[in-house]
Protein backbone atom coordinates (compact mmCIF):
# COMPACT_ATOMS: atom_id res chain seq x y z
CA UNK A 1 0.00 0.00 0.00
CA UNK A 2 1.75 3.02 -1.19
CA UNK A 3 1.18 6.23 1.32
CA UNK A 4 -1.06 8.89 0.63
CA UNK A 5 -0.27 12.41 2.38
CA UNK A 6 -3.32 13.78 1.39
CA UNK A 7 -5.25 10.51 2.75
CA UNK A 8 -3.34 9.00 5.57
CA UNK A 9 -4.55 5.73 7.15
CA UNK A 10 -6.61 5.67 10.77
CA UNK A 11 -5.19 3.56 12.93
CA UNK A 12 -7.79 1.29 12.28
CA UNK A 13 -7.06 0.64 8.64
CA UNK A 14 -3.42 0.63 9.82
CA UNK A 15 -4.42 -2.66 12.46
CA UNK A 16 -6.02 -4.31 8.99
CA UNK A 17 -3.50 -4.14 6.90
CA UNK A 18 -0.71 -7.12 6.37
CA UNK A 19 2.74 -7.03 7.50
CA UNK A 20 3.99 -6.16 4.07
CA UNK A 21 1.28 -3.65 3.10
CA UNK A 22 2.21 -1.79 6.50
CA UNK A 23 5.82 -1.82 6.11
CA UNK A 24 5.57 -0.48 2.68
CA UNK A 25 3.04 2.21 3.50
CA UNK A 26 5.42 3.03 6.58
CA UNK A 27 8.38 3.57 4.26
CA UNK A 28 7.02 5.70 2.28
CA UNK A 29 5.95 7.48 4.84
CA UNK A 30 9.31 7.83 5.83
CA UNK A 31 10.53 8.82 2.65
CA UNK A 32 7.75 11.52 2.33
CA UNK A 33 8.81 12.81 6.19
CA UNK A 34 12.79 12.57 5.37
CA UNK A 35 12.47 15.52 2.42
CA UNK A 36 11.65 17.72 5.87
CA UNK A 37 14.25 16.97 7.66
CA UNK A 38 18.08 18.35 7.84
CA UNK A 39 20.90 16.48 8.81
CA UNK A 40 21.48 16.37 12.57
CA UNK A 41 24.55 18.42 13.79
CA UNK A 42 27.50 16.46 14.92
CA UNK A 43 27.10 17.24 18.62
CA UNK A 44 23.84 15.17 18.49
CA UNK A 45 25.27 12.67 16.51
CA UNK A 46 27.83 11.73 18.72
CA UNK A 47 25.96 12.36 21.90
CA UNK A 48 23.12 10.33 20.38
CA UNK A 49 25.59 7.49 19.81
CA UNK A 50 27.24 7.39 22.93
CA UNK A 51 23.87 7.45 24.63
CA UNK A 52 22.72 4.32 22.71
CA UNK A 53 26.45 2.44 23.39
CA UNK A 54 25.18 3.34 27.75
CA UNK A 55 22.13 1.57 27.18
CA UNK A 56 22.95 -1.16 25.58
CA UNK A 57 26.12 -1.71 27.87
CA UNK A 58 28.83 -0.73 25.66
CA UNK A 59 30.96 1.12 24.39
CA UNK A 60 31.99 3.64 20.95
CA UNK A 61 35.14 2.43 19.70
CA UNK A 62 37.61 4.61 18.44
CA UNK A 63 36.86 3.28 15.08
CA UNK A 64 33.02 4.16 15.50
CA UNK A 65 34.13 8.02 17.26
CA UNK A 66 36.36 8.49 14.09
CA UNK A 67 33.06 7.18 11.54
CA UNK A 68 30.85 9.73 14.20
CA UNK A 69 33.37 12.78 12.98
CA UNK A 70 33.13 11.86 9.14
CA UNK A 71 29.61 11.87 9.21
CA UNK A 72 29.12 14.53 11.28
CA UNK A 73 31.47 16.42 8.84
CA UNK A 74 29.20 14.93 5.84
CA UNK A 75 26.00 16.00 7.30
CA UNK A 76 27.47 19.58 8.05
CA UNK A 77 28.27 20.18 4.51
CA UNK A 78 24.66 18.95 3.69
CA UNK A 79 23.05 21.47 6.12
CA UNK A 80 25.52 24.43 4.75
CA UNK A 81 24.60 23.17 0.83
CA UNK A 82 20.44 23.22 2.19
CA UNK A 83 21.11 26.48 3.86
CA UNK A 84 22.76 28.34 0.72
CA UNK A 85 20.10 27.15 -1.53
CA UNK A 86 17.39 28.60 0.49
CA UNK A 87 19.07 31.56 1.04
CA UNK A 88 19.99 31.91 -2.57
CA UNK A 89 16.13 31.04 -3.68
CA UNK A 90 14.79 33.99 -0.81
CA UNK A 91 17.36 36.28 -2.54
CA UNK A 92 15.80 35.56 -5.98
CA UNK A 93 12.09 36.52 -4.69
CA UNK A 94 13.44 39.81 -3.50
Amino acid sequence: MKYDPKKELTDVELESLSDESLMEYLDGKAEYLKQFSAPLPGYYLKRYAYIDAANRGSKVTDEHHKSLNKMAKEYRQESNRLMSERLKSNEDGI
